[in-house]
């Protein structure tokens, strides 16, 4: 049996016994995570802002080292260092062969670890072992001395986040970037002003109402903006319309006055990412489509594609080029996990030596 933490219900959380996984077929390993991140989505659930019953398995970001391995897993040994996606994907059909893994065509759209309807098939990472199907696929090696608590986030989180300004910094060199947090815990579009920053973004902005994640944007090079979601209409009104904006704006916070509003900001041939879809179900959210189409503007959402694009995210954090660590609010002992859970926060990361 194996020590396993579960989301019990609002503020509840419980850990539990359960059966040590053993290996499905050849092409598996087992993984016992050593450090795991909390997800915003963690928070939201724990605090009662997200519905969801309980029991559920926790965590779904994070690294560890592989203690059992198929015959037919060919990139991993057992004793490897590994960095564990949130979502399942086999890596063979065809949205995966497209790299749009959060949509595997092999498993149900909502099969992952530590989330959603399937996470008691799979379990969660704050437990003493999971098994990781298509592990050649699905696992990234961890670089050869980086530093587990600063890579574990790019699992989920760290990697939504670079994935909201990279690809569009890219293509806009030099861009300015408007973020919206608005909503706890706010780890994602912290992390994506951050991004913003290190890619070289010529201005970046980060708007919200709270001191503690308006001095962390600071602390990451951002601009804090202190303003409530009503207030977006007034910043910067020559920015709105079709005279300008910011080349990136990102909705953060799943509110869906600030979306409106962020698209409004959004410049000539910019595009507007939301991270915050989640947090939508059931609302109607006014598009301002002409003023968009005048624009050429685009609109991005959706689940994070983490192992199509880590690569990159993992290369600038392990060589300094970003670093994730100014968003943590809480670095604790794996058992102490409930106690720091069940806390506001921004992100926790729970770690063990072995």
């Amino acid at each position: 049996m194996q020590q396993q933490l579960n989301f019990i219900g609002k503020h509840k959380l419980e850990w539990r016994e359960v059966p040590l996984p053993s290996l499905p077929d050849d092409k598996a390993v087992i993984v016992r995570p050593l450090t795991v991140t909390s997800c915003d989505f963690d928070g939201l659930v724990i605090q009662g802002n997200f519905p969801m019953r309980g029991p559920k398995p926790l965590g779904h970001e994070g690294e560890g080292v592989i203690i059992d391995v198929g015959d037919d897993v060919t990139r991993f040994k057992i004793g490897d260092r590994v960095i564990m996606p949130w979502k399942i994907a086999c890596g063979h059909c065809t949205p995966c062969g497209r790299g749009h893994t959060a949509q595997c065509d092999s498993v149900p759209p909502s099969e992952s670890f530590g989330w959603g309807q399937m996470a008691n098939i799979w379990g969660g990472f704050i437990s003493d072992a999971v098994v990781v199907p298509w592990a050649d696929f699905m696992l990234t090696p961890m670089p050869k001395g980086a530093d587990p608590v600063l890579v574990g986030g790019l699992a989920d989180n760290i990697t939504d986040g670079w994935r909201a300004v990279g690809p569009h910094l890219n293509e806009r060199p030099g861009g300015s970037v408007l973020v919206a947090g608005f909503t706890a815990p706010g780890s994602i579009a912290l992390y994506a002003a951050g991004w913003a920053v290190a890619l070289g973004a010529k201005r970046v902005v980060y708007a919200d109402h709270d001191q503690d994640r308006l001095e962390r944007a600071a602390k990451m090079g951002a601009e804090p903006m202190d303003l409530k979601v009503e207030k977006l209409r007034s910043l910067k009104p020559e920015l709105r319309g079709l005279d300008g904006g910011f080349d990136i704006t990102i909705d953060g916070g799943g509110n869906p006055a600030a979306l409106t509003e962020l698209l409004y900001l959004t410049a000539r041939a910019g595009v507007c990412v939301s991270t915050g879809g989640v947090l939508y179900p059931g609302k109607e959210i006014p598009f301002p489509v002409f003023d968009m189409y005048m624009k050429s503007v685009s609109f991005h959402t959706g689940w994070v594609h983490t192992q199509t694009i880590i690569d990159e995210p993992l290369r600038l954090v392990h060589e300094g080029v970003f670093d994730p660590s100014p968003v943590t609010s809480t670095i604790v002992d794996w058992g102490d996990a409930i106690e720091a859970l069940l806390e506001p926060f921004t992100k926790v990361i729970i770690k063990r030596d072995k």
